[in-house]
C-alpha cells in the first residue's frame, strides 16, 4: 500500500469536509453540518477526559455527573436550584444525586433556610473527582490545541463564546445552564 497516496486521499477528504457551505444543497449534503462535527468533538472530548481520569484511578463518572459536580462548586445548591441549572426535573436530578451519594461524591444536608429542602454539596472525594475532571478537561483542550497547529486556542474559545452570546442563551460571566448529557 502506498501510504503517500493514502495521505493525499485523506488530505483531499479533509479539505472537502473542511470547506464552508457552497449554497448548493446537492454538494453540501455530503459535508457533515458544523453542529454534527461539534457534537462529535464533544463526544470524543468526553471520551478523552474519561481516559485521563481512568489513568488517575477514577472511573464510573458519566458526563452528566460532571455537570452536577461543576454546578455544586464551591458552596452547593438546593435540589431545586440544581435541577433548574441543569434544565431537568427535580426527579431526574434526584436520581443522579442518589447515584453520586452512593459513590460518596455528594451529600444532601438540611437547608438552613428551608426546613423541607436539602442543600447538595461535594464531599472531599467529590472535590477530588471535580479537580481531576477539570485537570483532564485542560489536558484534552491542550491536545486539541496541539492539533490546531499554530491557531491560538484563545481565538477558538473567543469565537465559540461570541457565537453563544449572539445566538445561545448564555453570556460570559453567567453560570451556564447545561442540560446533562446522559
Amino acid at each position: 500500500m502506498n501510504h503517500g497516496s493514502a495521505a493525499a486521499t485523506d488530505n483531499g477528504r479533509l479539505s472537502f469536509l473542511s470547506q464552508p457551505p457552497t449554497g448548493d444543497w446537492r454538494q453540501d449534503i455530503e459535508r457533515p453540518p458544523l453542529g454534527s462535527l461539534i457534537s462529535m468533538l464533544f463526544r470524543a472530548s468526553v471520551d478523552r477526559v474519561n481516559d485521563h481520569m481512568a489513568e488517575r484511578g477514577i472511573s464510573g463518572i458519566r458526563p452528566s455527573h460532571l455537570y452536577i459536580l461543576r454546578a455544586l462548586h464551591p458552596s452547593g445548591l438546593s435540589v431545586t436550584e440544581l435541577a433548574e441549572r441543569c434544565e431537568v426535573t427535580k426527579q431526574a436530578i434526584s436520581q443522579l444525586l442518589e447515584g453520586l451519594e452512593n459513590m460518596g461524591i455528594v451529600r444532601r444536608n438540611p437547608d438552613p433556610s428551608d426546613r423541607r429542602g436539602k442543600v447538595v454539596t461535594l464531599t472531599k472525594r467529590g472535590e477530588n473527582v471535580l479537580a481531576t475532571a477539570v485537570t483532564a478537561w485542560g489536558e484534552v483542550e491542550m491536545e486539541w490545541a496541539h492539533l490546531l497547529d499554530g491557531i491560538d486556542m484563545r481565538d477558538v474559545r473567543d469565537a465559540i463564546i461570541r457565537f453563544l452570546e449572539s445566538y445561545g442563551n448564555w453570556h460570559a460571566g453567567e453560570q451556564p445552564k447545561l442540560r446533562p448529557v446522559w
